[in-house]
């Protein structure tokens, strides 16, 4: 197997709360100097939070990268699981996401990065035409490796499609010839299962260890997704889970979307 890899570390839903889950995985991230891309929700985040980003971000310029996820996340109807894509046109979404990236330069200057992250990981052709309207250097969803899956992105792919028969086409490591941002999406996920707002079933390291083995015999870019607020109990886990990771694949990149 190929261990030269390049891996990258999302944490979803950086919002309202300066929580204790949020604090300690950046701090295991730092500890091992793994660089890690907090994604913002720029209409939720709130100021002790966004100050927080900006001192961590500046003790530790290498280590800690701050991305943009959508817009407010639905959080008006928490439980529609959707908050681009779907029937939402081009203006409609263009606006929003305008409105989010302004957010970003309000609370943040220079110090983020223009990437984008779609909440529930949802999005029709309009969301990738607003985005790449928007400047974005880079999106991020998620991508798995089931022989269909892996079919029907090297179908698209090849016919330069990104969408077939309403299926999204990964670009996962590449980028579509009409578009100039980057595509980068986490294929290892720590969560099995939502069972509600802020509660969730987690993936034993074991397994957490075997989707990041999986990806690698398809991709060198292995993207890694967290949602700090559900792992209050996973954080030694989630420390030896890294511990491993670097050790495992000695010699590859830590990378942020944008170095």
């Amino acid at each position: 197997m190929k261990r030269d890899k390049r891996i990258f570390l999302r944490n979803d839903d950086v919002r309202e709360s300066l929580d204790k889950e949020l604090i300690d995985l950046t701090e295991i991230c730092i500890k091992h100097e793994m660089p890690i891309s907090h994604a913002v929700e720029p209409a939720n985040v709130t100021k002790e939070v966004a100050d927080w980003l900006i001192a961590v971000k500046r003790s530790h310029p290498e280590l800690i990268e701050i991305i943009q996820h959508g817009y407010d996340h639905n959080r008006n109807n928490p439980h529609v699981k959707q908050e681009f894509g779907g029937g939402r046109d081009f203006t409609d979404q263009m606006m929003a996401i305008k409105k989010g990236k302004d957010l970003m330069d309000k609370w943040f200057g220079s110090l983020w990065s223009p990437v984008f992250t779609f909440p529930y990981g949802t999005y029709n052709q309009a969301t990738l035409d607003a985005v790449n309207t928007a400047g974005y250097k880079a999106i991020s969803g998620k991508i798995t490796y089931s022989t269909k899956n892996r079919i029907k992105n090297a179908a698209g792919r090849l016919l330069g499609k990104d969408f077939i028969l309403n299926k999204k086409i990964s670009y996962h490591n590449g980028r579509r010839k009409k578009y100039s941002f980057y595509e980068f999406s986490v294929s290892a996920n720590l969560i099995s299962k939502y069972t509600g707002l802020n509660t969730a079933l987690h993936y034993s390291k074991a397994e957490v260890i075997n989707q990041i083995a999986d990806a690698a015999r398809h991709t060198d870019a292995i993207g890694i997704l967290f949602h700090h607020r559900f792992h209050g109990n996973m954080m030694h886990e989630i420390d030896e889970l890294l511990a491993f990771t670097k050790e495992r694949y000695k010699g590859s990149t830590i990378m942020s979307f944008i170095r």
